[in-house]
């Protein structure tokens, strides 16, 4: 696999200042914007996570750039009337805002590129517009944390000290390690599918993914002691969105038998590109 930006830029940070660096991001995750579900277009916001998700993989951008273009997806059509035509425009705006944040110069799409996922449909005056716009919406503040930021530091803990397959030893911690990230990479996408994640605190849901990604290894204890300490979450807190995820798994997985490559979320488990 390859690695994700934040994982590119080096994890020292994540051992080094780690009570900073999540004290920090607990108080970023405050300050997010709230959520109330009145965009008149709220039943196109499926197909639309649909769309952006599948032009982040495409063009091989990290995890959090996906989830924070979700992010600011969602909470500016929660207080816009988009026009039908423009809903694309919306999204790929929102990719382009987040993956300046979030990406190297590099990996930073050019609009020509974003254009092309819409059949070049709008100019590039018209993505200016639309960026300027949304960062005057919000008030040039798009960085913020995600379910994905938090799931990449949570996840430098994921395999701890005393963990067993079903009893038995690990006798590959490092290939525990990846399988871990892999299976909750799929939650993590999964989480960007229904509206319903978005009662939940992004910091909660990332540790309901881990905790499920454990599940699905077979990692014993489910959820140690040392994760309750480092998310600040007991699993009985987490059970009620550990269901959902892993109801939404289970018919995601029978569901990708009769799907092809490009047939929404079934495409996308390789989006989370981090690995330890």
């Amino acid at each position: 696999m390859q690695e994700s930006y934040m994982m590119a830029r080096g994890n020292s940070w994540m051992t080094d200042y780690a009570e900073d660096v999540l004290s920090w991001m607990h108080y970023r995750e405050r300050k997010h914007l709230p959520y109330n579900g009145n965009s008149p277009q709220l039943s196109m916001r499926g197909a639309l996570v649909d769309f952006l998700c599948l032009v982040c993989e495409r063009l091989k951008l990290s995890v959090a750039t996906t989830h924070l273009s979700v992010y600011l997806l969602d909470r500016f059509m929660d207080a816009h009337h988009i026009s039908d035509n423009q809903l694309r425009l919306t999204a790929l705006a929102s990719i382009l805002l987040a993956a300046k944040f979030e990406e190297k110069d590099m990996n930073v799409p050019r609009i020509p590129e974003l254009n092309a996922f819409a059949n070049n449909r709008y100019s590039i005056a018209i993505f200016n517009s639309m960026e300027a716009f949304m960062l005057k919406y919000f008030n040039w503040n798009v960085g913020t944390v995600t379910v994905a930021h938090f799931a990449e530091f949570y996840l430098m803990h994921g395999v701890t000290a005393g963990d067993t397959v079903e009893g038995a030893d690990l006798t590959s911690p490092a290939l525990t390690r990846q399988t871990l990230w892999r299976v909750t990479a799929q939650f993590l996408d999964i989480s960007l599918q229904d509206l319903v994640f978005l009662q939940w605190q992004s910091s909660q849901v990332a540790a309901a993914c881990l905790a499920c990604g454990r599940l699905c290894c077979h990692l014993l204890p489910t959820w140690p002691v040392a994760l309750q300490a480092t998310t600040g979450y007991h699993l009985q807190s987490l059970s009620q969105l550990m269901d959902l995820l892993l109801r939404l798994y289970e018919s995601e997985e029978k569901s990708s038998i009769c799907s092809t490559p490009d047939s929404g979320y079934g495409s996308r488990s390789s989006s989370l590109r981090g690995s330890p």
